[in-house]
């Protein structure tokens, strides 16, 4: 009789191990980087339907999905609950529309000029906001906390550091508050921005008072910046602080340098 064939690990749909989130001993889901919700939004009815993935250096058009075996089932179930669904109800969709742009172009802007808009949010819409900004940091979460590979080699990922992914691992699962000296702030892409439609890998930069890790996501950028020097003006911009919620409306994002743009959120926060 011949011997049984086991599938290899990666092709195995779950695997027994510890949960990165909750770091219990449980069945690993075979767990998508960006969830697979995404991929859907962006498929078009072209000769080539896949989507565009930006990896920072360049734009690849490709059907494969970034997945490894990172979560149980628990915790991608409260990722989707407190933010993945909210999220993909507000970006942008394959319709064209764009929930959480129209919302915001319905207030008159805090600030604005060519590149960009400062808008803030009535009270009614910030728990949605917080929602939003849940799924950003869980996700710039998972890029820290797990080596991912893609097309057979390393994507680019972010170093949060021992105390931030601790800090922002136990406000995941809804044991302590946002990090102190951190913030969460949003860029919204208007409907001209080239972005719009695409999503990228994590990328960082090291700022003169902290470091800016940042991914974009169907016409939505999630801009943490982590630092015990960071400017209090600049952390007031987090979507998590408590009161009033303001995000950006970005009109040439994919033309913003770093440096610019961390004067523009200080310009924005004064």
């Amino acid at each position: 009789m011949s011997e049984e064939k086991v599938a290899p690990p990666s092709l195995q749909p779950n695997r027994f191990g510890e949960c990165r989130l909750c770091l219990t001993n449980a069945e690993l889901q075979n767990s998508h980087f960006i969830s697979k919700a995404a991929y859907k939004r962006v498929r078009s009815a072209d000769e080539n339907p896949n989507p565009f993935i930006n990896d920072g250096m360049k734009a690849l058009q490709t059907a494969k999905q970034i997945t490894a075996h990172v979560l149980c089932f628990d915790c991608e179930q409260r990722l989707a609950r407190s933010g993945e669904d909210a999220f993909f109800r507000s970006c942008y969709q394959p319709s064209g529309s764009f929930p959480l742009l129209e919302l915001l172009k319905e207030n008159k802007p805090l600030y604005e000029n060519d590149r960009f808009a400062g808008i803030v949010v009535q009270e009614p819409q910030y728990s949605l906001v917080e929602q939003i900004g849940y799924m950003g940091i869980s996700l710039l979460w998972k890029s820290a906390a797990h080596v991912w590979r893609f097309r057979g080699s390393t994507i680019s990922s972010i170093n949060l550091g021992k105390v931030y992914q601790e800090q922002i691992r136990q406000f995941l699962l809804g044991r302590a508050q946002f990090p102190e000296h951190a913030a969460l702030a949003i860029e919204v892409s208007d409907e001209n921005n080239r972005l719009i439609g695409m999503f990228g890998t994590p990328l960082s930069k090291k700022l003169s008072t902290n470091h800016l890790h940042w991914i974009d996501l169907l016409g939505i950028r999630f801009n943490l910046l982590v630092g015990a020097r960071m400017p209090v003006s600049v952390k007031n911009l987090s979507v998590f602080r408590t009161g009033q919620k303001c995000l950006i409306i970005a009109k040439k994002q994919e033309g913003l340098m770093v440096k610019d743009y961390h004067r523009h959120l200080q310009l924005m926060a004064g």
